[in-house]
């Protein structure tokens, strides 16, 4: 068995410095427990991947369906101004790890959350 697949839902499309709209808050969950859950936050066109970036959060084991909320502040993108790639990885039981989405480039409409939304990161 391999590492669990995500849903999540995200509260904006964006961050910035101005306050009021300084973080976004992620809501996801898991349909198969899991043993680690990272989210991980790198600047487009930069080396991404497990144990890169900045890490935004982390959660040990955790229940299928369980759901799981962070947050996201401006402060924690710190490479600068720009798009940034957000990384949700999670491991399963058997050790694997899974990078559920992808990577937005520059232009593209971005990633659809599982509420309808697009989920982009700017700072």
């Amino acid at each position: 068995m391999g590492a669990p697949n995500l849903s999540f839902s995200a509260s904006g499309a964006a961050v910035s410095g101005v306050e009021g709209f300084d973080h976004i808050r992620v809501t996801f969950s898991a349909d198969a427990a899991y043993t680690a859950f990272q989210c991980r936050a790198t600047k487009a066109g930069a080396d991404w991947g497990l144990g890169r970036g900045t890490l935004i959060a982390s959660f040990s084991a955790t229940p299928a369906g369980a759901a799981r909320t962070f947050e996201i502040y401006d402060g924690y993108l710190t490479a600068g101004d720009g798009e940034y790639r957000i990384s949700l990885f999670v491991q399963g039981a058997d050790g694997s790890w899974n990078d559920n989405h992808g990577f937005i480039p520059s232009a593209a409409d971005g990633l659809v959350s599982s509420d309808g939304f697009r989920f982009l990161c700017m700072r």
